[in-house]
């Protein structure tokens, strides 16, 4: 990275011009680093942080000049923007004088300001005007006098679901008579709209095998079909859905094209998996489905019946989206797109480039700063970019960005003839979407089913499935084209009656494999899979010959087919799916294949201390992200198994837990390993347990009190939210309880407190003045991220491809004793000193997983409690005396003792003092 150029700033006006010939010159402004392109000059306008009007996430532009912004937990702004070489003044700003804010969108249009609110709304109440009822939903705001000011709202749409992943922004379309509306995946669609719905509305998570849940409960209750967009009149009065299948795209914009695109967020908890998407820019066309579902049940990119991005951009947080036809920069910019990422705080730009009836794209990074937590930027009348910064109560900042340099590029080309027909093509395919039955429909779409171009297939597919199946159905049956077959058969699994599975399947059985297209071939096994989901398992011979037939294909050496197969055969319970797979995994594990999209670079990833580490910290142990997958296939297989299969597979979890990746991938390796378990014999069960380095409590331990449960699957979700809520407020603990929970839990028999207790773990006495509650619950929940090397097991490889691990008791010329069970001083192994190839630390915690799992609600509070006071009987928990809580607030202290504002106050009063 280039030095940073110094540059003193005066107190009032912030304004950098740059002449440098490199394509980039580096500012340095106080403790923000910004780097802008060669011919650009910023303005940094305004901070409303700074001004105690909390952070800005929303913009739009209004008449005359006119702007509004909105602060993401408060209120809405208005204000003009001040001329090239000013500033606004706090007296400049003035917040709307209505009774609404928290919006995450905000449009100027039909000469009214659409307002996108994100809040949640109350149990009792009605959309009367009183604030506290104002909820989420899409309210037009008018001026009913003409006096100038806002002072009618209207709500258009009431919404369930709020925060990060709620409602957000909005677009006029491209004909100047419509708004389009985008919302997050906690967004649910309200039953009404989606019986209007361009995209098919018989959505559903349409996995073979039940998904792993993130293991830190994120979105674990959200189900299809996850965020989506759609458009409405002016008067909110006819909504319709275009598309979901989004995670939290924040933002749309439309190309010169009529083309509408979105810029789509990743999972950074999934990093190292084999389900992990990484941010991207969609094409938003009719009734289009791009495939995320929670946990690991996110489809693939090259399923049929969902669409292929334009580009991925990496690892970030998606905001804004714009495209460049109405900014005054050069040319080259016109017909792209710009996005920005809050994570990173970097905007980039796609250059969009047809392909077919769709687009590609090519990525470069406009602009960056370090911090630069990028929220809303919109194109102002002036031709400048105007963007803000903050979100989640970051200091906030308001720029503009204009170019005043010579402009020496071209305006890039709009396409050939060729995919100006096919974008036509597509586009009139789509006009039978939601439409009305008609013969001209299903004639249309069904020849255009086998089309060459996957957009135009896509939007053939689903113009038949808004026919009625009667219509169609009997083309499928006389069919002999590979592509109508195996596309109509997808239709098929979505609409026709469970009756006609053996029908449809014996109908894909006439495809001679070996003559199918490799994309046919992935497509042929989706079409599979969706008949298996959506109409069930065959039986008898019908159930025979399909597994007869994928038997046959497994393994293919192409790692998509073989995937796709594997799910087909596991679900079956075909008998030799999982002596296959388990040599896949040892192959995989041995070649660490790694098939896991493009991670940043260490320069883009160092832009963030956040979220940085994490994808350098995967970049640095990636798994075998292959491996991974049959991990995770492997923990549904029930039947097909040997001792031996089940031995390479349980041993296999030290191999796995020794790499890295996203907060959730250690704690997401155990859900599948205890999944895993729930297929081995009960008879079985302790002995796989020690094969993969879990065991369990000695009857040394016989003694100890017992939990009252009854217990819970608990992730991490869970254990916060019982534990903010359990300690809040009127809450007065007991401390023999705590400690009777201390011991229940089994936290005595390692860990010592206040002098009593085991010593195979770290003293617990002063864990609440070393770390915050979050951390104590990450590790209590996840014990094998963070293993100190003082407590952590030897693992020993031993020859035969066998592994043990355990705490050295004693050691000599010929053998090595070890203690491999942590509750237990007395269980010992030999391990001759001639099976030993390797040793090193072991990458499976000595401390198992899930042992708060046997504690009820209660439990779990009385042992934090335990935990967060040391013990100490004269704590605010214990005492009765007054002070401030965990859960006083969100960010509350852990010790619970001060909150989080009393101790900025303080630190800032402490910066103060320092500057002084």
């Amino acid at each position: 990275m280039k030095k940073y150029l110094p540059f003193y700033l005066g107190l009032l006006i912030i304004i950098v011009s740059f002449q440098s010939t490199s394509p980039l010159e580096e500012i340095n402004r106080n403790d923000i680093k910004i780097s802008v392109p060669d011919g650009f000059e910023i303005e940094d306008l305004y901070s409303p942080s700074k001004n105690d009007q909390g952070s800005w996430v929303s913009m739009a532009e209004g008449p005359n000049g006119l702007f509004y912004a909105c602060d993401q937990y408060g209120d809405i702004y208005q204000f003009r923007m001040p001329e090239p070489g000013q500033v606004l003044d706090k007296t400049q700003v003035d917040s709307v004088d209505l009774e609404i804010g928290q919006a995450h969108g905000l449009l100027w249009a039909f000469n009214s300001l659409y307002v996108a609110v994100n809040r949640n709304w109350p149990n009792k109440g009605d959309e009367s005007s009183t604030p506290e009822i104002r909820g989420s939903g899409v309210y037009r705001l008018k001026d009913s006098n003409s006096d100038g000011k806002l002072d009618d709202i209207q709500l258009l749409l009431k919404l369930q679901g709020a925060g990060e992943h709620g409602p957000h922004s909005m677009v006029v379309g491209p004909g100047g008579d419509e708004i389009y509306f985008i919302a997050g995946n906690n967004t649910l669609i309200p039953e009404a709209l989606a019986q209007n719905s361009r995209l098919p509305n018989n959505w559903g998570e349409d996995n073979l095998l039940p998904p792993f849940l993130d293991a830190r409960g994120h979105a674990n209750n959200v189900k299809a079909p996850g965020g989506w967009i759609a458009r409405t009149d002016p008067e909110g009065k006819d909504w319709e859905i275009i598309s979901a299948g989004y995670r939290n795209p924040f933002d749309i914009a439309f190309n010169e094209d009529g083309e509408l695109f979105t810029f789509d967020s990743d999972m950074e908890w999934d990093f190292g998996a084999p389900w992990y998407r990484p941010i991207r820019v969609c094409h938003v066309t009719s009734g289009s489905e791009y495939g995320w579902r929670t946990g690991s049940g996110k489809w693939p990119i090259y399923y049929p019946d969902n669409l292929t991005p334009v580009v991925n951009l990496g690892q970030g947080s998606p905001t804004a989206i714009m495209m460049g036809t109405d900014l005054t920069f050069p040319a080259k910019y016109k017909k792209g797109l710009f996005v920005f990422d809050w994570s990173f705080g970097t905007i980039y730009f796609v250059d969009l480039q047809a392909k077919g009836s769709s687009y590609t794209g090519q990525v470069e990074e406009f602009l960056w700063g370090i911090p630069l937590p990028l929220t809303d930027g919109i194109a102002g009348s002036d031709g400048a970019m105007y963007f803000m910064t903050g979100g989640r109560n970051l200091e906030s900042h308001l720029y503009r960005l204009r170019f005043t340099g010579k402009d020496s590029s071209t305006e890039p080309s709009s396409g050939t003839e060729t995919e100006r027909d096919l974008r036509a093509m597509r586009q009139y395919l789509e006009s039978f979407h939601n439409a009305e039955p008609s013969e001209a429909a299903v004639d249309v779409a069904w020849e255009k089913l086998n089309h060459p171009d996957r957009f135009i297939r896509y939007a053939a597919r689903i113009a038949l499935e808004h026919q009625p199946i009667s219509s169609w159905q009997s083309n499928f049956f006389m069919a002999t084209d590979p592509d109508r077959i195996i596309q109509s058969g997808i239709a098929l699994a979505r609409n026709a009656d469970a009756g006609q599975k053996e029908q449809i399947i014996a109908r894909f059985n006439i495809l001679d494999w070996s003559k199918l297209s490799r994309n046919q071939q992935l497509d042929l096994s989706r079409a599979t899979q969706l008949i298996l989901i959506r109409m069930g398992m065959p039986n008898g011979i019908p159930k025979a010959q399909l597994i007869s037939s994928w038997s046959d294909r497994f393994p293919s050496a192409d790692n998509q087919l073989d995937r796709e197969m594997s799910h087909i055969l596991i679900y079956l319970g075909a008998k030799d799916a999982v002596e296959k797979c388990v040599r896949l995994l040892e192959k995989h594990t041995l070649e660490k294949t790694i098939t896991h999209p493009e991670m940043l670079s260490g320069e883009v990833s160092g832009r963030s201390e956040r979220y940085g580490p994490d994808v350098e910290k995967t970049l640095e142990k990636m798994p075998p992200t292959e491996s991974v997958f049959y991990g995770t296939i492997l923990a549904n297989a029930y039947t097909g198994w040997t001792k031996e299969l089940r031995e390479k597979y349980f041993q296999w979890y030290y191999d796995i837990l020794a790499a890295e990746g996203g907060a959730s991938f250690k704690a997401n390796i155990e859900n599948i390993r205890q999944r895993a378990m729930t297929n081995v014999p009960d008879d079985q069960k302790t002995y796989f347990e020690e094969v993969s380095g879990v065991y369990a409590p000695m009857a040394d331990l016989a003694n100890l009190p017992k939990p009252e449960g009854p217990g819970s699957n608990y992730n991490l979700s869970n254990i916060r939210n019982i534990t903010r809520k359990g300690l809040a407020k009127d809450f007065t603990g007991d401390l023999s309880k705590g400690k009777r929970v201390f011991q229940a839990a089994l936290c005595s028999s390692c860990h010592r407190m206040r002098g009593e207790g085991g010593i195979n773990g770290p003293d617990l006495t002063q864990i609440h003045t070393r770390f915050e509650r979050g951390g104590i619950i990450n590790a209590i929940f996840s014990p094998h991220e963070e293993i100190s090397d003082q407590y952590a097991f030897t693992l020993f490889q031993l020859s035969g491809n066998r592994k043990i691990a355990g705490k050295i008791k004693s050691e000599n010329d010929q053998k090595v004793i070890l203690m491999p069970n942590p509750f237990s001083t007395t269980q010992t192994i030999e391990v001759p000193k001639g099976d030993i190839i390797k040793r090193e630390l072991s990458p499976i915690s000595p401390m198992p997983a899930g042992l708060v799992n046997r504690l009820n609600e209660s439990e779990l509070t009385e042992l934090f409690a335990y935990l967060l006071s040391g013990a100490d009987p004269e704590h605010v928990y214990y005492s009765g005396t007054k002070g401030f809580r965990v859960g006083d607030e969100d960010d509350a202290d852990p010790l619970g003792l001060i909150n989080y504002k009393k101790r900025k106050e303080e630190k800032d009063g402490d910066n103060k003092e320092a500057k002084k």
